[in-house]
Parts: C-alpha cells; structure tokens; sequence
C-alpha cells in the first residue's frame, strides 16, 4: 500500500538548531496492528561535511527537504563517511519493535534509542540510525520491523567459576558469546555472530526468573560477521542464571521514497509498507552477509544485472558463462553484472571455476544462513535474475536470461 501522507502540524519553543522554517508535515506509517513509524527529520552526519561544524551538528530537515526548527537528537556526533546522514524516526503503540535499516548502499544494524532527547521529544519513543546515501539529492530508505514473538536459539548456563579468559560459549546458531564478566554494577557480554536477516538479542534470567534486556553497541563488523556488546545495567553477575540469545523475523518493510537529502530541496515523500519477499518495485536489501564488499563503491550508481546461482548446478554454470559472453554487451547498456554463489562452497574452487570461465564481473558467496538470505532476496529458484535501476530498485526478477533484453 501506498501513502501520501499531508498533515499539518504547528510546534512552538526555542530551537537550539539552524532553521528558518517550522515543520509543515508528519511523514507516518502505520502497520496493521496499530503500530506507527514516522520519519522525523535528518541531518549531515560526515565529519568533513560542509553544512556542519564542530560547535554545531548542521541543519535538521524534515524527509521532505522542509527546514526545521526541531532538534530531536542533541548529541554532535558526526562520522569519517562525509556522504553520511544522521537519522530519527519515531515508534510509537507498540510495546516491543526491532528496527534495523537499509539504504541504497549500506544498512545499519544499531538502531538506538536517542538518549539526548531534544525539547518536545522528552516523552516519545525516538530512535537514531545514520546511512550513507552518496552524492544525490534525494534517496530511499527502508525500515525492517520485527515485533512478533522471541525464539530461543541458544541457551547458556552460568557458573561463577567462569572467566572470559578460560571460557567461550559456542553454538550450532553461528554464534559465539565471550564470558560474561561484571564491569562496576554492570554485566558485560561480547557475542560475535552471522549478519542475518532476522532481529536478535542477549537476555539474561535472574535466579528468581526475572528477565533482564541489555543496552547493545556495536563492536565492529566485517566479512557477514558483526560483533555486538551487551550490557545489563544495574545486574550482579553472581545473581545470573542463565543467558539466552534469540531472534525473530522481520514483518514489514517499511519504504520512505524519495527522502530529501538537502534541507530546502523539496521532494514529495511517498511510504510503502510490504511484507518481506517480494522486492519487485522496491530497494535492494544490501548486500550484508555476502562478501562483495570490496565491490560495493564500484556498484554505487549504477544499473544491475544480479545473478544468485549455484556453482553445482548445470543450469546455474550455463547462465553465468552466458553472462560472461554478455558482460561487455551489456556494460554498453550501463548494465553492470554481478553474481551471487547461494550456497557455501570452497572459496579456491569457486575461483578457479570463474577463472577457468573468464568470469570478468564481481562475484561473492552468501556467508550467513542462505535460506534467510535467499527469502530476503526473494530468489525462489536457481538461477534468479534481478534487474535494477541507477537507485537500486528493482525493476524486474524471476526472468528467463533469453527475457533479459526485452526487460532492459
């Protein structure tokens, strides 16, 4: 569904931001059980971007290019990535969302609460993420929500007589958690796990069956892996029963097209809320759990030919070496090919089966759990064709390659 959503709203107070301009609209989705996400406003995020300096964050405006008056977040943090945007959007009726959120060239796996609350925000449930976006004036962002209920992955009895520096908790989840050790009045925990397209989380239980929900940060992230800190505010670690990690699937995408990334450049700010699967008409995913990161700024702005296939299967081969044939016929197009191998192989034997095809486009290998990666994708066979445009978003899927010139 589609929404053009145009609702006047009158703020009043003194800013402690740039502005010249109250807000004019509220940008909200509303999913079917009630729950509301709007997109509030944004601001420059890069470290050496121009419209901000060291004393003051920059501009905030509203996804419409609508200058604000607002300051959400009064935190200056900036970035290194000067094509970086600092987010914040509003949750609201609902009890217990995941969010994470995906752009044309990256996502952000930390959407966090915003501690420094600006005047007015003080009562509502407001949430910080940052995207690079590139050298554009508008793009599109994607909200995933996951509110249904935890399943438990893995479970971890404690001991006192543990320390991180004897004991690592593995699991068969791809997962891996350090020791828990207590820091202050505070337990710390360090799980390294897949990049996966679900929402996960580290609970702790109390010997008397309480559940405790810890403060995450992110600890660092690289080839499908990313490494997050837990910590449980306020928690003796002598009174800890057990831990458990859990996930639980994404519901809605929710899509903000057409997001301003310049305060006064206006643009007409349309929301799409979908169940994942299908991702005709919307933005790529992100390529997060495969490993053709070294590609990624290469790929920015260009149209794509993507190809999940699998190395052991004949009609796989077949249309990767007809690619290869068609590589430069359709660079003239401003097409650019790339493959993804959908199941895990030995890395030397892919690359010696590309070689000996004169394979000359990216190729990666979905690392993290495919049958999630592949749904995401919405690949229901091998090979699956996916054509997009300069932005990313896809205009055609599940086609035939003899269908690939009639869907340019």
């Amino acid at each position: 569904m589609k929404y053009n959503i145009w609702i006047a709203a009158f703020l009043t107070g003194i800013s402690v931001c740039v502005a010249i301009e109250e807000p004019g609209m509220k940008h909200v989705a509303r999913l079917p059980d009630g729950t509301t996400i709007e997109l509030i406003a944004l601001r420059p995020y890069g470290g050496g971007d121009p419209r901000r300096t060291r004393e003051k964050p920059g501009p905030w405006w509203g996804p419409d290019g609508t200058q604000l008056n607002i300051c959400p977040d009064e935190r200056n943090s900036a970035c290194s990535w000067n094509d970086s945007y600092l987010m914040v959007m509003a949750i609201e009726n609902t009890d217990d969302v995941s969010c994470r959120v995906v752009g044309p060239w990256d996502s952000d796996l930390m959407v966090q609460p915003v501690k420094d609350k600006g005047k007015g925000f003080e009562n509502r449930d407001i949430r910080r993420f940052t995207l690079r976006l590139g050298n554009q004036k508008s793009g599109d962002i994607r909200v995933c929500i996951a509110s249904g209920q935890w399943k438990t992955l893995e479970y971890w009895l404690i001991d006192k007589s543990y320390t991180p520096y004897d004991n690592f908790f593995v699991s068969s989840e791809q997962v891996i958690m350090r020791c828990p050790e207590q820091n202050g009045s505070d337990v710390v925990a360090e799980v390294t796990q897949v990049v996966t397209e679900r929402a996960t989380r580290l609970v702790a239980f109390d010997r008397d069956g309480g559940l405790h929900q810890s403060e995450e940060e992110q600890g660092g992230e690289s080839a499908g892996l990313v490494r997050f800190i837990h910590r449980f505010k306020d928690l003796d670690i002598s009174n800890i029963d057990h831990l458990e990690f859990q996930n639980r699937p994404y519901d809605y995408w929710v899509t903000f097209h057409n997001v301003s990334l310049d305060s006064g450049h206006k643009t007409n700010v349309e929301i799409d809320i979908k169940k994942p699967g299908s991702l005709l008409g919307e933005i790529l995913p992100g390529f997060d759990g495969i490993d053709i990161d070294k590609y990624q700024e290469q790929l920015k702005g260009k149209a794509l030919c993507i190809c999940f296939f699998d190395m052991n299967q004949r009609p796989s081969r077949n249309c990767i070496t007809q690619l290869a044939k068609q590589t430069e016929q359709l660079r003239n197009k401003g097409i650019t090919v790339v493959a993804v191998q959908a199941s895990k192989i030995e890395q030397e034997t892919l690359n010696q089966w590309l070689q000996n095809n004169n394979v000359p486009f990216p190729v990666g290998m979905i690392r993290i759990d495919e049958k999630t990666a592949l749904f995401n994708w919405g690949v229901k066979s091998l090979p699956w064709l996916i054509l997009t445009d300069q932005k990313h978003i896809v205009e055609a899927n599940g086609f035939s390659l003899a269908e690939l010139d009639e869907k340019i």
